[in-house]
């Protein structure tokens, strides 16, 4: 038996180039603007991060060393991260532990690493 299938690519709405720069430039004047507050390294009080940033096409790689306790300036993007990163914490349930019942982890989430603009603080 013989078979034809027909796939059809779907269209993306995608903008000009003079959109997508507009956009671009509105996305890197919200990033970029600076933020000063304290950074909180909730996983190892006392210790420090560094990661590595390149967000936009052209803009130079950059290297970011935050010591926890630290008061520094930071762009909006980068406190975005930063608030925005969480780790799991993986549970059982009471059930699971009997027998060779499977049951659903748990999951409860929680911060790794805070920023706090100095106008909460």
């Amino acid at each position: 038996m013989v078979q034809i299938r027909e796939f059809n690519k779907k269209e993306q709405n995608r903008a000009t180039a003079e959109q997508s720069a507009d956009l671009i430039k509105k996305a890197r004047k919200d990033y970029d603007k600076l933020v000063k507050g304290m950074f909180e390294f909730v996983d190892a009080k006392g210790g420090w991060i560094e990661f590595h940033e390149r967000t936009f096409k052209g803009q130079n790689p950059m290297t970011i060393r935050l010591v926890h306790g630290e008061i520094c300036e930071l762009p909006m993007g980068i406190v975005k991260r930063l608030n925005g990163s969480k780790r799991k914490i993986r549970r059982f349930n009471a059930e699971g532990l009997t027998g060779n019942v499977k049951t659903p982890q748990i999951y409860e989430t929680v911060s790794r690493l805070k920023f706090t603009p100095t106008d909460v603080l």
